[in-house]
């Protein structure tokens, strides 16, 4: 996306706080107004005081007083509104447009693919979303203020001073096209050196991020030094392309008050012979000083803000490459209908790398009510299968169907909707334990939430926790056991009485007493509904109505366990090693 592109984009975006811009733009042309009179004053006061003490001209003292009344709340005022756009600015636009921006992205996030979030780190999105966002919300107002303030006071000033003495005017416009000119090149050689950085500093937040979660792993293995340098490599390497973005902006206000003070010379110079030829006031000459100085902040604004523009379109590709993201393909949702839990795959393939198949030619069926074990080789996509039947990833080819719909055609939220969930890797947010077990329903009552757990074999230690159900969840719920965690996500998905269940090795993170209680009570769960099991010890799945031994992305075999057993096949091989290992 080119820079044109991008600001425009921002400005796009800017649009539902117009009002407050175009409020804060009235301050400032207000406030610009204001601060042109002020040398006109300045110049009557200097010829009125210069003529008494060369000449001994009178002062007429009423209107001097008033002329200095007038200039002192000329200057009141225009700080006033400077005061105020700045306000504006600061509080409505940039905070207003920062919050917009995190909104969108949130809400993004949740129309994504799940291979694009499988695909970027975790600390990338949040860097995009907390720096990026920063940056660029932070620099809309400075945007503004070079559209508006900068080249408002420039075109003012001009218009004055040329209606005043063209001469002298032209002395001080002179070096405008050079100021320009240096702002541009400068600021636009360090926006790549910006734009390296930010990726950079992706990279950073999510080795960070990494690197944290990760804590009690690093603490394990004693890899804290070899973290460190790793982390002191990455970000020695964003402050190295940070330092010469930041070498180059700052070039770029001395090169203008390089030019400012030239143009201050010039003036002085030019305003003193004039002077002396009569041909100007000394007053005159204040007042083109004065508005040298004027003409002297536009341009710093300007240059100023060009630099932080570059620094903010780096950002802005960014969080805007994360919003143009596409989407998932969604249809309008249906009416509920009843479900009945009838499941068929047919002829489905499907890889996550285009060269590299992994589901290929899978086929089978599942009655309402059964028991449906998927088992083989880590790798064989056992849990593919399951991100297929969800619509987490959609087919290459073949079709999937849900009481005799294609799932391609239904809506994915009326989908996911019949189904309940427990995975190997328990979820828990920041939370009370009651809120967490509540996820599975939306406005469950109290005693639904309890007697879940209760099903769940949960209760016991709930009420052993120092406020029960209300108990907060620490961060990463580091307050609570890994078999603890497991046994409240059964309760939630007890709690959502789904017609289908997915269980990935649900009992995996439990003592074996625990297990044993937790089964029994799965097993009264899975009555009547369909359920997929994904387990590694079969001795999980011995009643299962159908096992589906899958390697390779293929079911090799398929039946009860007395008959794979009979077979000698490849579940045979997998169920003796397995007995034999425990034995």
């Amino acid at each position: 996306m080119k820079t044109r592109q991008v600001i425009a984009r921002i400005v796009a975006d800017s649009r539902p706080l117009a009002g407050k811009i175009l409020l804060a733009a009235l301050c400032i042309v207000l406030g610009i107004a204001l601060s042109l009179v002020c040398p006109e004053l300045l110049e009557r006061l200097t010829d009125s005081l210069y003529a008494f003490w060369t000449d001994g001209t009178p002062i007429d003292w009423n209107v001097f007083w008033l002329l200095c009344g007038v200039l002192v709340a000329a200057y009141l005022f225009s700080a006033l509104c400077s005061v105020l756009s700045t306000v504006l600015m600061t509080n409505s636009v940039t905070k207003h447009f920062t919050a917009g921006l995190r909104i969108r992205i949130s809400d993004k996030i949740r129309r994504l693919p799940v291979s694009f979030l499988d695909a970027t780190p975790s600390g990338e999105i949040i860097s995009r979303m907390n720096s990026d966002v920063g940056t660029l919300g932070g620099t809309v107002r400075s945007f503004f203020e070079v559209a508006i303030d900068g080249f408002v006071r420039l075109i003012a000033i001009t218009a004055v001073i040329f209606w005043k003495n063209p001469v002298v005017a032209a002395l001080i416009v002179v070096f405008v096209p050079l100021s320009l000119i240096l702002s541009v090149v400068l600021a636009g050689r360090s926006e790549k050196h910006f734009s390296l950085f930010r990726e950079q500093n992706g990279k950073v937040c999510a080795f960070v991020e990494e690197d944290y979660t990760g804590f009690d792993t690093v603490k394990a293995f004693g890899i804290e030094e070899s973290q460190a340098a790793r982390h002191d490599e990455l970000a020695d390497d964003a402050a190295r392309k940070v330092r010469r973005g930041y070498y180059l902006n700052g070039l770029v206000s001395p090169a203008i008050m390089l030019v400012n003070n030239l143009g201050f010379a010039a003036i002085c110079l030019a305003g003193g012979w004039l002077a002396v030829e009569g041909k100007l006031s000394v007053g005159a000459v204040v007042a083109f000083v004065l508005y040298a100085k004027m003409y002297a902040s536009p341009l710093n604004s300007i240059a100023g803000g060009i630099s932080m523009m570059q620094n903010a379109v780096a950002a802005a590709r960014r969080v805007y490459a994360l919003l143009d993201q596409e989407e998932v393909s969604e249809v309008a949702r249906k009416a509920a209908t009843e479900c009945r839990g009838e499941v068929e795959f047919r002829d489905v393939n499907f890889s996550y790398v285009s060269d590299k198949p992994l589901i290929r030619h899978l086929s089978f069926r599942a009655k309402p009510g059964q028991k449906i074990a998927i088992v083989g080789p880590t790798g064989g996509g056992k849990t593919t299968i399951v991100n297929l039947l969800m619509r987490f990833y959609d087919p290459d080819s073949g079709a999937i169907f849900v009481d005799g719909e294609n799932i391609m055609e239904m809506n994915r939220a009326e989908l996911r909707d019949k189904f309940a969930m427990v995975l190997q890797d328990t979820w828990l947010f920041g939370g009370t334990v009651y809120e967490n077990i509540a996820y599975g329903k939306e406005n469950a009552a109290r005693e639904e939430v309890v007697a879940a757990a209760q099903k769940a074999h949960a209760d016991r230690f709930i009420e052993s926790l120092p406020e029960g159900y209300d108990t907060v969840i620490g961060e990463d719920a580091a307050n609570i056991s890994g078999g603890q965690k497991q046994l409240l996500t059964i309760a939630r998905a007890y709690l959502a009485n789904r017609r289908m269940l997915i269980l990935d090795e649900a009992t995996s993170n439990v003592d074996t007493r625990m297990e044993l209680l937790i089964q029994r009570t799965m097993d009264e769960l899975m009555e009547g509904r369909t359920s997929f099991v994904i387990a590694h010890r079969l001795s999980t799945i011995l009643d299962a109505d159908v096992i589906l031994v899958v390697r390779d992305g293929q079911i090799v075999e398929q039946g009860k366990h007395e008959e794979l057993l009979r077979r000698g096949g490849f579940y045979a091989e997998i169920y003796n090693s397995q007995y034999e290992a425990q034995n």
